[in-house]
């Protein structure tokens, strides 16, 4: 698919184009041929990026700047976003965007963030644009995954996405995972958000060989706000496979944990992180595999029912930059279904997006669920 020329030109703009994310969204995406615009802080890192790519175009940019937000969102017309925690740094850019007429799209797992950017839902649309938070491996993948399991159900009681992952986390997600065990995260319970200490849940959850059973412990992901938006389920909740004995003693500590995320122990502990956005080589990236269970349990014609889509792949990095380019490259084209803030399965066609990453590795089928 090449992209086609709209109002702001064709132009993706990648902000953060030198951090490890957007350098990888980068590549990808000049890889498929997409005219590219690279932003960032760094005019040096800038130039050396686009000097790799073969030529690209470059410009500085700053959160704490608005006039460069206005002048680079002004200059695409999609904008990728890969500076976080976006909770804290991701609303100006997408203002930046919605006021210039460009799609919008980020790589965020957090919770609060997406929340928080629902305010904007109805200028987006008068500005016929599309803004998709979370369009990324973690979130993209499941939300589409969910309105496929629960196709065909005409009441929802519940959604359950659980991820089963073998995951090297680069410097960046493992800052943002610990910003979000510092605050509060939430479920989804009998249709409206509360909140919820992280291990507040554990579950088995049986899949095909070669997993077997595994335990899994509630945690804070972004499926909890994007799916309640386009499935009208009762409850969703998301959980993560951990040992079993980790399972058990985590759920029965949850107060403790969130405890100590919350205490100077977790300051220390992002001190130590440090500020570098440095993340897994190649090599060690396509060794991590994934699997991703999205359970939707109902009626059908007043009969109980359930159905299970269960996600494979490798690589969630290199896949994130995968989604990324797909977006882009649907939005450049004319394959969003909407405009609006949207989440993955809202934007676009659920089974078309998955099927469009099969070269990816990507598969995914329906199993039967008891």
């Amino acid at each position: 698919m090449r992209p086609a020329m709209t109002a702001n030109g064709s132009l993706v703009a990648v902000f953060g184009a030198t951090g490890y994310t957007g350098h990888l969204i980068a590549h990808e995406l000049r890889r498929h041929g997409v005219p590219l615009l690279l932003a960032g802080r760094d005019s040096g890192k800038l130039e050396a990026l686009a000097a790799q790519l073969g030529g690209a175009e470059t410009l500085v940019a700053r959160v704490g700047d608005q006039a460069s937000l206005d002048a680079l969102a002004s200059r695409a017309r999609v904008l990728i976003n890969c500076v976080g925690p976006f909770v804290d740094l991701g609303e100006p850019v997408v203002r930046a965007a919605i006021a210039a007429g460009a799609h919008y799209v980020d790589t965020t797992g957090e919770q609060p963030f997406l929340q928080a950017m629902l305010v904007h839902d109805t200028w987006a649309q008068r500005q016929r644009v599309a803004v998709i938070p979370a369009l990324a491996f973690e979130i993209a993948l499941s939300d589409c995954g969910a309105a496929l399991a629960a196709a065909g159900l005409d009441e929802i009681d519940e959604v359950c996405v659980t991820y089963v992952t073998r995951f090297h986390a680069s410097q960046g997600s493992k800052r943002t995972a610990l910003r979000l065990l510092q605050g509060d995260g939430f479920a989804y319970v009998d249709r409206q958000w509360v909140t919820e200490l992280p291990a507040r849940r554990s579950v088995f959850v049986d899949l095909p060989r070669p997993v077997g059973r595994v335990a899994a412990l509630s945690f804070p992901s972004a499926e909890v706000m994007t799916i309640p938006r386009h499935i009208a389920a009762r409850t969703v909740r998301t959980y993560m496979s951990v040992p079993v004995l980790a399972a058990r003693l985590l759920s029965s500590t949850a107060p403790l944990v969130d405890g100590l995320a919350r205490s100077p122990l977790a300051r220390l502990g992002a001190w130590a992180l440090g500020s570098g956005t440095e993340g897994p080589d190649e090599a060690t990236r396509r060794r991590d595999v994934f699997h991703v269970a999205v359970d939707a349990r109902g009626r059908r014609r007043g009969k109980p029912a359930a159905q299970r889509i269960v996600i494979r792949g490798r690589d969630p990095y290199g896949l994130t930059a995968a989604i990324s380019r797909q977006g882009a490259l649907l939005l450049l084209n004319g394959g969003r279904r909407a405009s609006g803030m949207l989440s993955p399965a809202m934007a676009f066609d659920p089974r078309r997006f998955l099927d469009g990453l099969a070269t990816e590795g990507v598969t995914y089928e329906p199993l039967p669920l008891d």
